[in-house]
């Protein structure tokens, strides 16, 4: 059996470069005729599997030689290389698998792809996590979102393998603005379109025109696509409304969407209905960098002082029927195999996020270019890169809670005051007994409207909104988290940050119930 053949299973979705006449099938695809994203350059073991990092370093020097960079986005305990051992051309931007980074990351990251970009026209970036789909396009689609202009699909020969392009050259032309995507018997073309919104298509704005130039800046929206506001508004949790609701004017210049079409559209196989940035927390982290790089980020994202406090956390789980009653009593305990309901809540190494943070200022492009990454030699990453500050465990709900006879409500308080930044990243992590539901990050700021003395909000995820909600976490309907404004009169300290024996101790071992597959992993 074909080593190939491994590899294009376990690819999964997502497309591949395939040249059988010059012996080239990777888990590559160009999004752009200057950007690449790839799954791990893997050896020994893994390259059976996954991209055999020499065939990587054949194919780029072969291509594009002394003319490209790769931006390396796994930690170092889960994958790692040397950068000697591709060239030293690597920069490292760490972040763990399935989460989003802090989202200070993003921009040190966008900072160096375009000051490497910029700097000779035939430049080539690269960019890899482990299966270079989730964690990959992020950082791509904060990329594109950092840019005046929205770049088109690849335009060039070389963008696209022998196969493809003997395919394409068959096929009775459509007229202008028509893309290849996909790869050998499963390609297809998709339409690039003037209008916000096409079915089936990739819409790009109008006053976002599309370029092939080198000459990629960071800047802010130009001011005539810009939502321009007299204060900031909250932006919703998810991005399934209409644009015209309140809560989608950050998407409603069409930049947003027509980024994660970009991407999907060349990293996804056609037949895959998943979309590319597939985890909600990451596609709402590049919302959250869209409104940094606009400079319509809230201003208490920037203020350390602003704070609030959790009050509560409400699932709404549909029961167990049927078959899965039993099962559920077995594996869950009593309750009628509903359990009892408690989260985690974490966020990342204080340390590290200071230490990114004084990179640069993350609402400009002044700063510098931080080369070589932000990995160091591993000092943040060599071991889990988020840790617990707080638990919430299971009490009567109160009376004013709604519930219906298919649902079933499971009111979690913090075993402690549970203060938190406002611009700071926490996750929620979700139980049911013994039984991990999924997760969720947010940043409070740009979801709650400006501050007001001890006002308290309610913020809904639907499940849609929920990372990695299946296996019992399809079960979820709802989830409601009730936060309060905390005065800055009160001086309130953050809720501090757990060692791994506290976690322990408090039965929070977070890395328990995370080995989870993304679609087209």
């Amino acid at each position: 059996m074909s080593l190939d053949y491994i590899r294009g299973i376990v690819s999964g979705k997502k497309a591949r470069y395939v040249d059988p006449d010059h012996a080239v099938d990777l888990d590559l695809v160009y999004v752009t005729d200057r950007i690449i994203i790839m799954g791990w350059p893997a050896s020994g073991w893994a390259g059976t599997y996954r991209n055999k990092k020499s065939d990587v370093l054949q194919f780029l020097d072969k291509r594009h030689e002394g003319k490209y960079w790769v931006w390396n986005l796994c930690p170092l305990y889960e994958n790692a290389y040397s950068s000697a051992s591709m060239h030293d051309r690597v920069s490292r931007y760490p972040f763990p698998d399935h989460h989003p980074p802090p989202l200070q990351l993003l921009p040190l990251a966008v900072r160096e792809m375009t000051g490497w970009l910029a700097g000779e026209s035939d430049r080539i970036a690269i960019i890899h996590c482990k299966a270079g789909k989730g964690r990959s396009g992020t950082l791509l689609c904060s990329y594109m979102l950092s840019l005046a202009e929205l770049p088109g699909p690849p335009g060039m020969e070389l963008s696209y393998s022998k196969p493809d392009r003997a395919k394409l050259a068959g096929r009775e032309r459509k007229g202008e603005g028509w893309i290849a995507v996909g790869h050998g018997n499963e390609i297809s073309e998709i339409q690039v379109s003037s209008e916000p919104e096409t079915e089936g298509g990739l819409a790009v704005p109008s006053q976002l025109s599309r370029t092939a130039s080198s000459a990629t800046t960071i800047s802010a929206t130009d001011s005539s696509a810009s939502i321009q506001v007299d204060s900031y508004q909250p932006i919703d949790i998810g991005d399934e409304t209409p644009i015209t609701s309140s809560g989608q004017y950050d998407r409603r210049d069409g930049k947003v969407d027509s980024v994660f079409k970009l991407h999907s559209s060349r990293r996804m196989k056609p037949s895959s209905t998943g979309r590319g940035v597939s985890i909600p927390s990451q596609r709402r982290w590049c919302r959250y960098v869209n409104l940094v790089f606009s400079q319509r980020a809230p201003a208490c994202y920037h203020d350390p002082a602003s704070k609030i406090r959790i009050k509560s956390i409400t699932l709404f789980l549909h029961p167990p029927t049927g078959w899965q009653k039993p099962i559920a009593k077995l594996v869950i305990g009593g309750d009628g195999g509903q359990g009892k309901a408690w989260v985690s809540i974490a966020r990342y190494d204080d340390e590290y996020v200071k230490e990114l943070a004084a990179k640069g200022d993350v609402s400009g492009s002044e700063a510098a270019i931080t080369w070589g990454g932000v990995g160091g030699e591993g000092k943040y990453d060599t071991h889990k890169m988020f840790r617990s500050c707080g638990k919430l465990t299971a009490v009567d709900p109160p009376s004013g809670i709604e519930t219906t006879d298919d649902l079933v409500a499971h009111h979690v308080v913090p075993t402690s005051d549970l203060v938190l930044e406002r611009g700071r990243e926490f996750r929620m992590k979700f139980h049911l007994g013994s039984l991990p539901l999924g997760w969720a990050w947010m940043i409070p700021a740009f979801h709650l409207p400006e501050p007001v003395h001890a006002q308290t909000h309610t913020l809904r995820f639907p499940k849609s909104q929920i990372d990695f909600a299946i296996g019992p976490g399809a079960a979820i309907h709802h989830i409601d988290v009730c936060v309060e404004e905390v005065p800055k009169e009160q001086g309130a300290s953050t809720a501090p940050l757990m060692s791994e024996r506290e976690e322990e101790e408090a039965g929070m071992d977070d890395g328990k119930g995370e080995k989870v597959k993304e679609d087209g992993e």
